[in-house]
Parts: C-alpha cells; structure tokens; sequence
C-alpha cells in the first residue's frame, strides 16, 4: 500500500513537472530592446527572398511547414506559421534574433547562417505579408564599399580564387559565398574569407558533373557591413561531361547504331502483326455483315 501511494505521489509530480514546463514554453519570448529594433541593413529584393526560401525549405519546414498552410508540427510550443500574425506582428530585429539565438526545442542558427542569410530568411517569411513596409537603418554617414570581383580558377590546386576590390584597393576580411548555379536552383560550392591580399579561396570538386567543356555557372557573393556585391559566370572547372541520350542503348526505341538486328526484326514482325490482325477481323465482320443482308 505504501509503494502505490509513492508510486502514485511520483506520477504527480512528473504531471506537474511537465505542466509547468509546458506553461513555459508557452509564454512570451522576450527579445533584448537592442535586438528588437535592429533593422536590415539591405533592402528585401526578389533575390534575398529567393535565397531566404531555399534556407528556410532546408531548415525550417520540417517545424514550421510551408508559410500560410498551417502544417506545422504538432509539438508544445507549437512552433507557428511564420505567414500568420504570431510572427509577421514581431519586427524585423526580433525575428532575426529569434532565429540566429534559438531557444527550447527552436535550435539557434547563428553557427549555420551569416547574418546577411539570416536576413534573406526574415525576408522570405516577410514576403507573405503584403501590408509590410520594411523600416530601414538611418544611413546617413555610414559609407558603403562599392566591392569589385575578380574569379579564376587554379587548376594545379583545384580552387576557386576570388579577389576582391574596393577603389582599387584589395579588401581583407570579406565573407565570400560561392554557389554552382543549377537547373533546379543553387548549390553551395563553399565558403571562405579573403586575405590580407584580398584573395579568398574556395575548394572545387573536379568530378562535378559541367557542360561538354567542363564550364560550370558559378554565382559568387562578398559581404561585409553594409558592403555587398554579386558576380555570375561561367568557368572551366571540371572535366568536360558526355551527356547520352535518355533513349540511348540496346533497346527496341534506340535510336542507337548498335542496337541488335532481331529487336529490330521483332519489332517490325510485331506491328505488322498487330495490323494483320487488325484488318482480319474488320474483314470478318465486313463477311457477317454481309451474309445477314442476303439471308434477310
């Protein structure tokens, strides 16, 4: 009788235990004043959304579903459509911090993203509030670098070097992204920092799959401050890839040479088949048509 009322005074406990620790994570999620009211630096554009949607699908969507569908993950905190009021109430700051910081069961990001994709998420889930207004940062005396990129490729080590300018003048300590444009989007090729030369380094998988002359589209940011700068190009990086038909080998639909002669006889023996057949029993209705007539 004794272990029932333990045991029972146990399970009590574990009932409370987990009902405060619901009501907590239930309550607000206070955000440093300074934090609050930080503002984004760069303006929201077609291209950071673009670039906040394929973070956020990569990283958010398993909790928080697609923004305003409502198929978040059932869990305690429900962790919210970042479309509904709950999130497009908040401003920009405290999104940002949210998001970089992380709390409970909400991981942080600030090791995963620089703050400039951090930014391009915040715009991504802003872009489904259509009366939001971005408030920018009062720039006035702050001067912005105007960066210039130079991209080579150095085949003796495999990597992609990227320098970077300012009025002529090499730039240290600028984050470099770069990314391998592809026919479904954008694929990180690697990050890095330049140099005291303004020269930053990024590794190159030489058996990526290119065009028949081994060019990839590579797309290159630099970013630093208020400091941003963007390059496309195309560049012979990899080994020259031989693309094959989908319908080619040996197969009866080839349009290979190679193809063996009896699937080819086959194939012909088969439709002419196929047609005999065909005009055998339009005939032979034709015939029964024709005899019920002369017996009528």
């Amino acid at each position: 009788m004794k272990n029932i009322k333990q045991y029972r005074l146990i399970i009590l406990f574990c009932l409370c235990f987990l009902a405060v620790a619901n009501v907590n994570a239930q309550s607000d999620w206070p955000v440093p004043a300074k934090e609050n009211e930080n503002m984004s630096p760069f303006l929201f554009d077609d291209d950071m959304v673009l670039e906040g949607r394929i973070s956020y699908e990569n990283s958010c969507t398993s909790c928080h579903g697609t923004p305003g569908q409502d198929d978040f993950t059932p869990m305690a905190p429900p962790p919210g459509d970042p479309a509904s009021d709950q999130f497009q109430l908040q401003t920009d700051g405290a999104l940002f911090h949210k998001i970089k910081m992380g709390r409970g069961s909400m991981p942080k990001f600030e090791d995963a993203f620089a703050d400039d994709e951090l930014w391009n998420i915040v715009a991504y889930i802003r872009s489904f509030n259509k009366d939001y207004k971005q408030p920018l940062p009062n720039m006035e005396g702050v001067e912005i670098p105007e960066y210039s990129m130079k991209l080579s490729f150095d085949d003796n080590i495999d990597k992609l070097v990227v320098k970077v300018f300012a009025k002529n003048q090499p730039q240290p300590e600028v984050s470099i992204a770069a990314y391998v444009m592809g026919t479904f989007g954008k694929y990180l090729l690697g990050k890095s920092q330049t140099n005291e030369l303004g020269i930053a380094y990024i590794d190159v998988d030489p058996t990526m799959p290119g065009d028949e002359e081994g060019k990839l589209s590579v797309m290159v940011k630099a970013s630093k401050g208020f400091g941003r700068a963007k390059m496309n190009e195309e560049m012979v990086m990899v080994e020259p890839t031989i693309r094959k038909s989908a319908i080619e080998g040996r197969h009866i639909w080839s349009t290979d040479k190679m193809a063996p002669v009896w699937l080819k006889v086959s194939f012909f023996i088969t439709v002419f088949g196929v047609w005999f057949v065909l005009l055998f029993i339009v005939i032979g209705l034709r015939n029964i048509n024709k005899a019920n007539k002369e017996e009528a």
